[in-house]
């Protein structure tokens, strides 16, 4: 009787676990941060939903659920870091997403490797453009938000060269594209899909880098690992997720939004990250 019951409690802990994961991997969770500069107008402040790594996952029917966890957010400028798209998945979580949050604030977009992987890469743009989205592709805009001028760029990511263009050299092309804004002195905002890159990035002015790729280390045990793997860092990654600082620069990094059955997310809940952007 003793060895039924020993069973029954391991069988029990097993089921535990098996749901803690479950909800681990399939719960958006909203991540929110807050950082202060004195580059906007007094008692200002800019709030920016950043998405990254969706990969078309759809949450709720119609992607509803998605949709409405953004509308609440009401926020200023929506970000999106890449891969939001897949080159395996259908383009119909991405869709019904940009449908539903189209009009409600501006989009801007950098390339992820997904966007990249299928050879499609310019049907991916034409496609995202069609809901209004911006393409930041090794440039920079001067935007108004709630009357603060801030300075919003981005980069390809580096499957541009493996994929489209042999002879791109991020280097080069972030001196060319980015060298001029050390003299700006407005609020300036870096979308970079790959986060492992920073010692690249925080060469130039930027105040804040945003970033996705990791998924998050896909694995997590907190306090103690904050991920087990992430693409292009491998084993137990530097940069996994959430928030870093460079002498001065901040550097925040997605979780991202993809579930995949075949890879699950355990204790590593899919996030929409949310910035608000303020004065002292």
């Amino acid at each position: 009787m003793k060895y039924v019951s020993d069973v029954k409690k391991y069988l029990f802990v097993l089921s535990l676990i098996n749901i803690l994961i479950f909800i681990s991997c399939s719960t958006i969770k909203i991540r929110t941060y807050e950082l202060d500069t004195p580059l906007l107008n007094e008692n200002s402040s800019i709030k920016i939903v950043l998405i990254s790594d969706l990969h078309s996952t759809i949450y709720g029917e119609n992607q509803i659920e998605l949709i409405n966890i953004i509308l609440e957010q009401k926020p200023d400028l929506i970000i999106m870091a890449g891969d939001i798209l897949d080159d395996e998945i259908p383009n119909l979580g991405t869709e019904l997403l940009l449908s539903g949050i189209k009009d409600i604030a501006p989009i801007y977009f950098v390339t992820g490797n997904h966007e990249y992987y299928n050879n499609n890469v310019e049907v991916n743009k034409e496609l995202l453009r069609s809901y209004n989205v911006n393409i930041l592709s090794d440039c920079y805009v001067k935007i108004n938000i709630n009357d603060n001028e801030i300075i919003l760029a981005g980069i390809e990511d580096s499957a541009k060269k493996n994929y489209d263009t042999p002879e791109y050299n991020l280097d080069e092309i972030m001196e060319y594209a980015f060298r001029e804004l050390d003299e700006v002195e407005l609020y300036k905002i870096l979308i970079a899909h790959r986060p492992e890159k920073i010692n690249i990035y925080k060469n130039f002015s930027f105040n804040l880098i945003l970033s996705g790729h990791t998924h998050g280390g896909q694995v997590r045990i907190p306090p103690f690992i904050n991920g087990l793997y992430a693409p292009d860092q491998g084993v137990f990654p530097k940069y996994a997720g959430g928030i870093y600082k460079h002498n001065g620069v901040i550097h925040i990094i997605s979780r991202g939004l993809s579930v995949k059955p075949e890879l699950p997310r355990i204790f590593n809940s899919p996030e929409l990250v949310v910035i608000i952007i303020k004065t002292y």
